[in-house]
């Protein structure tokens, strides 16, 4: 039996191919002059939308559904079109946009299209410029006997982005510099960290200049403290102001240092009413670092 199917198959090969790929042939024909429906995402560009605004919240794709014979919706699937909206004419703020609204160019004989969506929600922001100022989160110790005097960046960073975010943004900061052991200054390259995808930067790191010099101290006497609290809240203390605080830095800013740039507070506005035992938080100038403070907490009694 085996050997019978076998010479069936062998037999006039040629023909029989021909007659495989002629059914094949037939079968895409008849296919490809049928109706059907495509359902897909396709990608939207939006259009003429001045250079003075920018988009800041919209869809990248949108869902439709394509009516057709089958050989145009072939050449859908193998080079998809995209969803054409115009905004010229458009206004700053939410808009919000109907099905109508997108075009969708196809050169593959008659199609119905069919926007699988209601509605399409866009917000259109004036577009801004803007210079930032640069921060830079700094880590581990320098040598013993060193502190920072100053960190400096040495370039420019221009941003472009939509105002309702840009105005609420001043600084911007750097990847965390390590000070490890160091005690000489030095420069250094420094990524930055883009608080938001909206923003265009107009460089992606930036040089900054670590001034290091030799420490030294400073002793300070009655440093006033400071309770914060809600106006619900009453509050007394032990004591008001620290005896003692040492604080370290380079000679320069030490030199500069005052009674007033330092803060010493305590926080009381989520506390219930009863006795405490807190240690205050030290506020210093940048690269001022306290080294000793008494008392190390205060009593308090909220009510």
């Amino acid at each position: 039996m085996l050997k019978t199917i076998l010479q069936s198959i062998t037999r006039d090969p040629v023909r029989k191919i021909f007659a495989i790929v002629f059914a094949i042939g037939l079968w895409i024909y008849v296919a490809i002059g049928n109706n059907y429906s495509y359902q897909r995402e396709i990608q939207v560009l939006y259009t003429n939308l001045p250079d003075s605004f920018l988009i800041v919240d919209s869809i990248s794709r949108i869902d439709v559904t394509f009516y057709g014979r089958g050989g145009a919706l072939f050449s859908i699937w193998a080079a998809p079109p995209k969803a054409q909206c115009d905004l010229g004419g458009k206004k700053p703020g939410m808009t919000t946009l109907s099905p109508e609204e997108f075009r969708v160019p196809v050169g593959y004989g008659p199609l119905r299209i069919d926007y699988n969506t209601t509605k399409v929600d866009i917000t259109i922001d004036h577009k801004i410029r803007k210079e930032l100022e640069i921060t830079v989160p700094v880590k581990d110790a320098l040598k013993s006997g060193y502190a920072i005097n100053r960190v400096s960046a040495l370039d420019t960073v221009l941003v472009v982005g939509p105002r309702g975010t840009l105005q609420n943004i001043s600084e911007i900061a750097t990847e965390t510099l390590s000070v490890r052991n160091r005690s000489k200054s030095f420069e250094k390259e420094l990524r930055l960290e883009i608080p938001s995808a909206l923003l265009q930067l107009n460089r992606k790191s930036v040089n900054v200049a670590v001034d290091i010099a030799q420490a030294t101290q400073k002793t300070l006497t009655y440093v006033p403290l400071i309770l914060i609290y809600a106006p619900t809240q009453n509050a007394r203390v032990n004591k008001s102001f620290l005896d003692t605080l040492i604080v370290t830095g380079t000679r320069e800013k030490i030199a500069k240092l005052d009674l007033d740039d330092i803060e010493v507070k305590i926080n009381l506005t989520k506390l219930d009413p009863g006795e405490y035992e807190l240690p205050a938080e030290i506020v210093l100038p940048e690269h001022i670092a306290p080294t000793y403070s008494v008392p190390k907490t205060f009593t308090l009694k909220v009510d």
